[in-house]
């Protein structure tokens, strides 16, 4: 007994075989979907639609984090375990990579600062210390001022604070001076001292530990915590920003060739597949969904 199959299923599985079984470089061409793209996004970047689309979306994200709890609680637990998982491989950047990012001049910039910073505020607490030693009772220090205050006369004796001041800032200045010295040479050498902390094989294990230590102070952060920040980031301005790079880049005429050539190469194995072959049993659901969307649009 031959099964009726009525003329709006067979253009449906027609439909659904022509886009599922045939190559996809014949269904989308790379030339044809290049120009496309193009079209679209130079219409589409500088329009309305696409400013309210990104605010809309703001809304929604800052909808979701205005709520108690912590990022762990809205990351779904198979995607903290494949982080840890991957925070846990053996992986170490080359130390040469690690010493050049450290010597950017930024960078040694703030390592100097830093490095000054702290030798000035050392140099303070211990001549402070020291002052504080020889005017108590019974150092050596303050026997020594004593027994030079007596000998002297009164009028060396009232210029004693002011030579011990001028004294104080003199080594003060040489000191700032020597710091700077010290640390023109030093922020070499304290990147190679943090790189070969950071590549050493042997401190994997630290390694390790600060890395999960990091993700775990990232999704114990509150929510609200993150709203804040994200609100002062203005997730609106950057959008905005870069829809306009996008736009400018797409009004170039070098724009063509280029989106052709990452199409072409992101597509150089896929033009002569078919949704079938690359999807295998995954197609089954893909066909139903695709079945149910055309036999509602070609209802009579």
């Amino acid at each position: 007994m031959t099964t009726y199959v009525s003329p709006h299923a067979a253009v449906v599985e027609l439909l659904i075989d022509a886009l599922l079984g045939r190559p996809l470089g014949d269904i989308l061409p790379p030339a044809r979907l290049c120009a496309t793209l193009q079209q679209l996004g130079r219409l589409y970047l500088p329009s309305s639609q696409a400013e309210q689309h990104a605010i809309l979306v703001w809304q929604r994200l800052d909808r979701l984090l205005d709520r108690p709890g912590t990022l762990r609680d809205v990351v779904p637990p198979p995607i903290v375990d494949v982080l840890r998982t991957l925070l846990s491989r053996p992986y170490l950047l080359p130390r040469p990579l690690l010493v050049s990012v450290l010597s950017r001049p930024p960078l040694r910039r703030l390592s100097r600062e830093l490095m000054i910073g702290t030798l000035l505020d050392y140099s303070r607490k211990v001549r402070t210390q020291v002052g504080e030693v020889s005017q108590s009772r019974g150092g050596m220090l303050g026997r020594l001022a004593t027994e030079a205050v007596k000998k002297s006369t009164s009028a060396i004796g009232s210029l004693a604070p002011g030579v011990t001041a001028a004294v104080s800032d003199e080594l003060e200045r040489q000191f700032r001076s020597r710091a700077s010295e010290f640390a023109d040479s030093a922020v070499d050498d304290l990147a190679q001292r943090l790189a070969a902390i950071l590549t050493d094989p042997a401190r994997m294990a630290e390694h390790k530990d600060l890395a999960r230590s990091l993700l775990d102070f990232a999704l114990d952060l509150p929510l609200q915590t993150v709203r804040a920040e994200l609100t002062r980031l203005d997730p609106l301005a950057v959008t905005s920003e870069v829809r306009r790079a996008v736009h400018a880049w797409l009004l170039r005429p070098e724009s063509e060739a280029e989106l052709l050539a990452l199409l072409q190469l992101l597509s150089a194995d896929l033009s002569t597949h078919s949704l079938t072959s690359l999807l295998g049993e995954a197609a089954t659901p893909l066909r139903q969904l695709l079945q149910d969307l055309f036999t509602t649009a070609l209802r009579p």
